[in-house]
Protein backbone atom coordinates (compact mmCIF):
# COMPACT_ATOMS: atom_id res chain seq x y z
CA UNK A 1 0.00 0.00 0.00
CA UNK A 2 1.11 3.61 -0.11
CA UNK A 3 0.21 6.36 1.60
CA UNK A 4 0.49 9.79 1.54
CA UNK A 5 2.78 12.35 2.82
CA UNK A 6 2.79 16.23 3.16
CA UNK A 7 5.90 18.18 2.00
CA UNK A 8 5.24 21.98 2.43
CA UNK A 9 3.37 24.18 0.41
CA UNK A 10 4.06 26.28 -2.99
CA UNK A 11 1.47 28.74 -4.15
CA UNK A 12 -1.67 27.51 -1.83
CA UNK A 13 -1.33 24.06 -2.82
CA UNK A 14 -0.26 21.63 -0.90
CA UNK A 15 2.68 19.54 -2.61
CA UNK A 16 2.92 15.44 -1.71
CA UNK A 17 4.94 12.56 -2.29
CA UNK A 18 4.17 9.10 -2.43
CA UNK A 19 6.07 6.70 -0.15
CA UNK A 20 6.08 3.24 0.23
CA UNK A 21 4.43 0.60 2.32
CA UNK A 22 7.42 0.14 4.20
CA UNK A 23 8.12 3.63 5.11
CA UNK A 24 10.98 3.83 2.67
CA UNK A 25 11.95 7.36 1.94
CA UNK A 26 9.96 8.71 -1.10
CA UNK A 27 9.78 7.64 -4.45
CA UNK A 28 11.37 9.79 -6.99
CA UNK A 29 13.86 11.50 -4.65
CA UNK A 30 16.64 12.72 -5.82
CA UNK A 31 19.88 9.59 -5.76
CA UNK A 32 22.89 10.32 -4.01
CA UNK A 33 25.93 11.21 -6.08
CA UNK A 34 27.67 7.80 -5.12
CA UNK A 35 25.06 6.05 -5.95
CA UNK A 36 24.98 7.46 -9.46
CA UNK A 37 29.37 7.37 -9.78
CA UNK A 38 28.41 3.48 -8.83
CA UNK A 39 25.90 2.99 -11.69
CA UNK A 40 27.94 4.64 -14.22
CA UNK A 41 30.79 2.61 -13.25
CA UNK A 42 29.22 -0.68 -13.35
CA UNK A 43 27.89 0.21 -16.94
CA UNK A 44 31.21 1.14 -17.84
CA UNK A 45 32.19 -2.47 -17.20
CA UNK A 46 30.01 -4.14 -18.51
CA UNK A 47 30.44 -2.24 -21.71
CA UNK A 48 34.03 -3.00 -22.01
CA UNK A 49 33.53 -7.06 -20.77
CA UNK A 50 31.04 -7.26 -23.79
CA UNK A 51 33.19 -5.34 -25.93
CA UNK A 52 36.44 -8.01 -25.21
CA UNK A 53 33.70 -11.18 -25.71
CA UNK A 54 32.88 -9.74 -29.51
CA UNK A 55 36.52 -9.03 -30.27
CA UNK A 56 37.85 -11.31 -32.49
CA UNK A 57 41.92 -12.05 -33.02
CA UNK A 58 42.05 -10.12 -36.19
CA UNK A 59 40.69 -7.18 -34.54
CA UNK A 60 43.48 -7.43 -31.96
CA UNK A 61 46.24 -7.99 -34.78
CA UNK A 62 44.89 -4.93 -36.27
CA UNK A 63 44.89 -2.87 -33.39
CA UNK A 64 48.55 -4.14 -32.80
CA UNK A 65 49.20 -3.21 -36.70
CA UNK A 66 47.98 0.75 -35.72
CA UNK A 67 49.87 0.61 -32.67
CA UNK A 68 53.19 0.22 -34.53
CA UNK A 69 52.45 2.62 -37.37
CA UNK A 70 51.58 5.19 -34.48
CA UNK A 71 54.71 4.59 -32.95
CA UNK A 72 52.71 3.47 -30.01
CA UNK A 73 55.03 2.61 -26.98
CA UNK A 74 54.91 -1.05 -25.67
CA UNK A 75 54.31 -1.41 -21.97
CA UNK A 76 56.45 -4.22 -22.05
CA UNK A 77 59.28 -2.28 -21.74
CA UNK A 78 60.34 1.22 -21.87
CA UNK A 79 62.99 3.02 -24.42
CA UNK A 80 65.97 4.16 -23.27
CA UNK A 81 66.25 7.90 -23.86
CA UNK A 82 68.29 9.14 -26.29
CA UNK A 83 71.76 9.39 -24.80
CA UNK A 84 71.14 6.32 -22.23
CA UNK A 85 71.43 3.46 -24.16
CA UNK A 86 73.29 0.25 -22.20
CA UNK A 87 77.20 0.58 -23.40
CA UNK A 88 77.02 -2.31 -25.19
CA UNK A 89 74.72 -1.13 -27.90
CA UNK A 90 77.49 1.80 -28.03
CA UNK A 91 80.51 -0.26 -28.84
CA UNK A 92 82.59 -0.17 -31.86
CA UNK A 93 80.78 -2.11 -34.48
CA UNK A 94 77.72 -3.36 -32.33
CA UNK A 95 74.06 -2.28 -31.95
CA UNK A 96 71.80 -2.30 -34.60
CA UNK A 97 72.50 -3.78 -37.90
CA UNK A 98 70.55 -1.03 -39.57
CA UNK A 99 70.08 2.73 -39.27
CA UNK A 100 67.22 3.74 -36.97
CA UNK A 101 66.83 6.82 -39.27
CA UNK A 102 65.66 6.31 -42.72
CA UNK A 103 64.49 9.24 -45.51
CA UNK A 104 61.10 9.27 -46.63
CA UNK A 105 61.58 11.49 -49.57
CA UNK A 106 60.93 9.66 -53.04
CA UNK A 107 62.40 11.50 -56.07
CA UNK A 108 60.81 11.40 -59.31
CA UNK A 109 62.40 10.11 -61.85
CA UNK A 110 62.79 12.71 -64.10
CA UNK A 111 63.99 15.11 -61.39
CA UNK A 112 67.42 16.94 -61.88
CA UNK A 113 69.62 17.95 -59.04
CA UNK A 114 72.56 19.69 -58.97
CA UNK A 115 75.83 17.96 -58.98
CA UNK A 116 77.22 19.13 -55.88
CA UNK A 117 74.00 18.16 -54.01
CA UNK A 118 74.38 14.75 -56.18
CA UNK A 119 78.33 14.10 -54.64
CA UNK A 120 77.02 15.32 -51.23
CA UNK A 121 73.75 12.87 -50.47
CA UNK A 122 76.49 10.10 -51.93
CA UNK A 123 78.34 10.69 -49.26
CA UNK A 124 81.44 11.88 -51.54
CA UNK A 125 82.22 15.25 -49.88
CA UNK A 126 80.23 18.40 -48.78
CA UNK A 127 78.88 20.89 -51.21
CA UNK A 128 81.67 23.29 -50.76
CA UNK A 129 84.09 20.24 -51.15
CA UNK A 130 82.61 18.82 -53.96
CA UNK A 131 82.78 22.31 -55.35
CA UNK A 132 86.53 22.02 -55.65
CA UNK A 133 86.49 18.53 -57.14
CA UNK A 134 84.65 19.19 -59.90
CA UNK A 135 86.37 22.53 -60.51
CA UNK A 136 90.08 20.39 -60.29
CA UNK A 137 87.98 18.00 -63.36
CA UNK A 138 87.75 14.66 -61.43
CA UNK A 139 84.26 13.96 -61.88
CA UNK A 140 82.78 12.73 -64.78
CA UNK A 141 79.37 12.32 -65.99
CA UNK A 142 78.33 9.40 -68.35
CA UNK A 143 81.96 9.05 -68.90
CA UNK A 144 82.79 13.02 -69.35
CA UNK A 145 84.63 15.57 -67.22
CA UNK A 146 82.63 17.59 -65.72
CA UNK A 147 84.17 21.18 -64.67
CA UNK A 148 80.97 23.95 -64.59
CA UNK A 149 80.00 24.47 -61.72
CA UNK A 150 75.75 24.30 -61.16
CA UNK A 151 75.76 21.41 -63.76
CA UNK A 152 72.99 19.08 -62.91
CA UNK A 153 72.34 15.39 -63.14
CA UNK A 154 69.20 12.92 -62.84
CA UNK A 155 70.16 10.47 -60.31
CA UNK A 156 68.35 7.51 -61.53
CA UNK A 157 69.60 7.77 -65.38
CA UNK A 158 73.36 9.57 -65.12
CA UNK A 159 76.08 7.58 -64.04
CA UNK A 160 78.60 9.62 -61.97
CA UNK A 161 81.88 8.77 -61.06
CA UNK A 162 84.90 10.45 -58.91
CA UNK A 163 88.56 9.90 -59.85
CA UNK A 164 87.37 6.77 -61.96
CA UNK A 165 85.38 5.35 -59.10
CA UNK A 166 81.15 5.36 -59.04
CA UNK A 167 79.00 6.91 -56.98
CA UNK A 168 75.51 6.91 -56.17
CA UNK A 169 72.68 8.31 -53.85
CA UNK A 170 71.96 5.51 -51.55
CA UNK A 171 68.09 4.79 -50.54
CA UNK A 172 68.73 5.72 -46.16
CA UNK A 173 70.00 8.66 -44.98
CA UNK A 174 72.44 7.94 -42.38
CA UNK A 175 73.19 10.14 -38.99
CA UNK A 176 76.18 9.06 -36.71
CA UNK A 177 77.79 10.21 -33.81
CA UNK A 178 81.05 9.36 -33.24
CA UNK A 179 83.51 9.99 -29.64
CA UNK A 180 86.52 10.21 -32.03
CA UNK A 181 90.00 9.44 -30.27
CA UNK A 182 93.17 10.74 -30.37
CA UNK A 183 95.47 9.95 -33.25
CA UNK A 184 92.81 9.93 -36.07
CA UNK A 185 92.44 12.11 -38.97
CA UNK A 186 89.23 13.53 -39.72
CA UNK A 187 88.89 12.67 -43.22
CA UNK A 188 87.38 10.24 -45.84
CA UNK A 189 90.76 9.03 -46.75
CA UNK A 190 94.50 9.93 -46.11
CA UNK A 191 97.60 9.54 -48.56
CA UNK A 192 99.87 8.70 -45.78
CA UNK A 193 97.89 5.78 -44.85
CA UNK A 194 97.39 6.99 -41.04
CA UNK A 195 94.37 6.01 -39.69
CA UNK A 196 91.24 8.05 -40.33
CA UNK A 197 87.62 8.15 -38.69
CA UNK A 198 86.07 6.39 -41.54
CA UNK A 199 88.23 3.32 -40.25
CA UNK A 200 85.98 3.20 -36.90
CA UNK A 201 82.94 2.76 -39.25
CA UNK A 202 81.63 -0.45 -41.30
CA UNK A 203 82.74 0.28 -45.22
CA UNK A 204 79.68 -0.01 -46.07
CA UNK A 205 77.89 3.40 -44.90
CA UNK A 206 79.13 5.51 -47.45
CA UNK A 207 78.98 8.75 -44.67
CA UNK A 208 81.54 11.85 -44.54
CA UNK A 209 82.50 13.96 -40.88
CA UNK A 210 80.50 17.41 -40.47
CA UNK A 211 83.06 19.82 -40.03
CA UNK A 212 87.10 18.57 -38.70
CA UNK A 213 88.63 17.99 -35.65
CA UNK A 214 92.28 18.06 -35.15
CA UNK A 215 94.52 14.91 -35.26
CA UNK A 216 95.29 15.06 -31.65
CA UNK A 217 91.52 16.68 -30.37
CA UNK A 218 88.99 14.12 -29.62
CA UNK A 219 85.38 14.63 -29.00
CA UNK A 220 82.16 14.93 -30.40
CA UNK A 221 81.97 14.46 -34.77
CA UNK A 222 78.71 13.97 -36.67
CA UNK A 223 79.18 12.21 -39.50
CA UNK A 224 76.43 11.56 -42.74
CA UNK A 225 75.12 11.68 -46.04
CA UNK A 226 72.14 14.01 -45.84
CA UNK A 227 74.35 16.73 -47.69
CA UNK A 228 71.85 19.33 -47.06
CA UNK A 229 71.87 18.80 -43.00
CA UNK A 230 75.52 19.04 -42.87
CA UNK A 231 76.12 21.89 -45.57
CA UNK A 232 73.35 24.09 -43.19
CA UNK A 233 75.57 22.88 -40.04
CA UNK A 234 78.84 23.69 -41.48
CA UNK A 235 78.55 26.97 -42.88
CA UNK A 236 79.78 29.94 -40.95
CA UNK A 237 76.38 32.15 -40.75
CA UNK A 238 75.10 29.18 -38.77
CA UNK A 239 76.84 29.64 -35.76
CA UNK A 240 76.74 26.31 -34.37
CA UNK A 241 77.20 25.84 -30.73
CA UNK A 242 80.19 23.75 -30.49
CA UNK A 243 81.33 22.79 -26.47
CA UNK A 244 85.24 22.51 -25.42
CA UNK A 245 86.67 21.25 -22.57
CA UNK A 246 90.36 22.20 -22.52
CA UNK A 247 93.71 21.14 -19.94
CA UNK A 248 96.01 23.23 -19.78
CA UNK A 249 100.31 22.71 -18.43
CA UNK A 250 99.76 25.88 -16.54
CA UNK A 251 97.04 27.68 -14.29
CA UNK A 252 95.25 30.28 -16.31
CA UNK A 253 94.58 33.84 -15.11
CA UNK A 254 91.35 35.20 -14.73
CA UNK A 255 91.96 38.08 -16.98
CA UNK A 256 93.09 35.65 -19.89
CA UNK A 257 89.66 34.08 -18.97
CA UNK A 258 87.96 37.65 -20.01
CA UNK A 259 89.30 38.02 -22.98
CA UNK A 260 88.11 34.95 -23.99
CA UNK A 261 84.76 35.89 -23.22
CA UNK A 262 85.09 39.08 -25.40
CA UNK A 263 87.10 37.68 -28.20
CA UNK A 264 90.89 37.31 -29.67
CA UNK A 265 92.70 39.17 -31.93
CA UNK A 266 93.96 36.21 -34.20
CA UNK A 267 95.64 36.45 -37.90
CA UNK A 268 92.82 36.10 -39.63
CA UNK A 269 90.49 38.83 -37.58
CA UNK A 270 89.04 39.16 -34.01
CA UNK A 271 87.31 35.86 -32.84
CA UNK A 272 83.53 35.96 -31.89
CA UNK A 273 82.39 36.51 -27.86
CA UNK A 274 82.14 33.61 -26.65
CA UNK A 275 81.11 31.82 -23.26
CA UNK A 276 84.43 30.54 -21.16
CA UNK A 277 84.95 29.70 -17.30
CA UNK A 278 86.93 27.29 -15.00
CA UNK A 279 86.22 24.16 -15.12
CA UNK A 280 88.20 22.36 -11.34
CA UNK A 281 86.86 23.31 -8.67
CA UNK A 282 90.21 22.44 -6.52
CA UNK A 283 91.60 26.04 -7.58
CA UNK A 284 94.27 24.46 -9.86
CA UNK A 285 92.50 26.15 -12.93
CA UNK A 286 94.48 23.93 -15.63
CA UNK A 287 90.99 23.30 -16.75
CA UNK A 288 88.83 25.35 -18.90
CA UNK A 289 85.76 25.25 -20.50
CA UNK A 290 84.09 27.00 -23.99
CA UNK A 291 81.50 27.38 -26.15
CA UNK A 292 81.75 28.44 -29.38
CA UNK A 293 79.51 29.71 -31.92
CA UNK A 294 81.90 29.82 -35.22
CA UNK A 295 84.23 27.16 -36.64
CA UNK A 296 87.66 28.51 -37.61
CA UNK A 297 90.88 26.31 -38.65
CA UNK A 298 92.16 25.13 -34.98
CA UNK A 299 90.54 28.14 -33.38
CA UNK A 300 90.69 26.58 -30.14
CA UNK A 301 94.28 25.95 -30.09
CA UNK A 302 95.10 29.31 -31.54
CA UNK A 303 92.72 31.15 -29.11
CA UNK A 304 94.98 29.98 -26.24
CA UNK A 305 98.37 30.32 -28.12
CA UNK A 306 98.02 33.32 -28.45
CA UNK A 307 96.97 34.10 -24.94
CA UNK A 308 100.55 32.36 -24.18
CA UNK A 309 99.06 28.79 -23.23
CA UNK A 310 100.01 25.12 -24.12
CA UNK A 311 97.37 22.54 -24.41
CA UNK A 312 97.56 19.83 -22.59
CA UNK A 313 94.21 18.17 -24.00
CA UNK A 314 91.44 19.37 -25.70
CA UNK A 315 88.29 17.44 -26.29
CA UNK A 316 84.65 19.00 -27.82
CA UNK A 317 82.02 17.48 -25.50
CA UNK A 318 79.32 18.58 -27.36
CA UNK A 319 77.89 19.59 -30.84
CA UNK A 320 75.08 21.24 -31.90
CA UNK A 321 73.14 19.85 -29.09
CA UNK A 322 74.59 16.02 -29.18
CA UNK A 323 76.62 15.13 -26.22
CA UNK A 324 78.79 12.25 -25.68
CA UNK A 325 76.62 10.77 -22.78
CA UNK A 326 77.55 7.08 -22.64
CA UNK A 327 79.21 6.90 -25.24
CA UNK A 328 83.17 5.63 -25.14
CA UNK A 329 86.10 6.90 -27.00
CA UNK A 330 86.51 5.97 -30.26
CA UNK A 331 82.57 4.18 -30.42
CA UNK A 332 79.16 5.49 -32.40
CA UNK A 333 76.32 5.16 -32.85
CA UNK A 334 73.05 5.68 -34.84
CA UNK A 335 71.48 9.45 -33.63
CA UNK A 336 67.86 9.02 -32.48
CA UNK A 337 64.20 10.80 -34.44
CA UNK A 338 64.40 12.90 -31.93
CA UNK A 339 68.07 13.83 -31.92
CA UNK A 340 67.34 14.03 -35.91
CA UNK A 341 64.57 16.62 -35.83
CA UNK A 342 66.18 18.66 -33.57
CA UNK A 343 69.01 19.25 -35.72
CA UNK A 344 66.25 19.67 -38.57
CA UNK A 345 64.93 22.28 -36.65
CA UNK A 346 68.18 23.88 -35.59
CA UNK A 347 69.07 24.47 -38.73
CA UNK A 348 65.19 25.50 -40.08
CA UNK A 349 65.51 28.74 -37.15
CA UNK A 350 68.82 29.54 -38.24
CA UNK A 351 67.42 29.57 -41.79
CA UNK A 352 64.96 31.84 -41.08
Amino acid sequence: MEGKKQTGRRGGKTRTSKTSAHGGKPRGSRTSMTEKKNQTDRKRTRGRTAEKQERTPSDDQSRTERKSRTGQKSTTGARPKAGQQAHARLERRKGKSKPRRHTSAVRELGAEIRLNKFLAEAGVAARRKADELIASGVVRVNGKVVTELGSKVNPHRDEVSVRGTPVYIEGQLLYILMNKPKDCITTTSDEKGRRTVMDLIPAEHHVYPVGRLDRNTTGALLLTNDGDLANQLMHPRFHVQKTYVIELTRKIKPQDIQKLRTGIRLEDGLTAPCEAEVLDTGGQGLVVGIVLHEGRNRQVRRMFESLGYEIRKLDRVAYAGLTLSGLRRGSWRYLEDNEVGYLRNLAARQRG
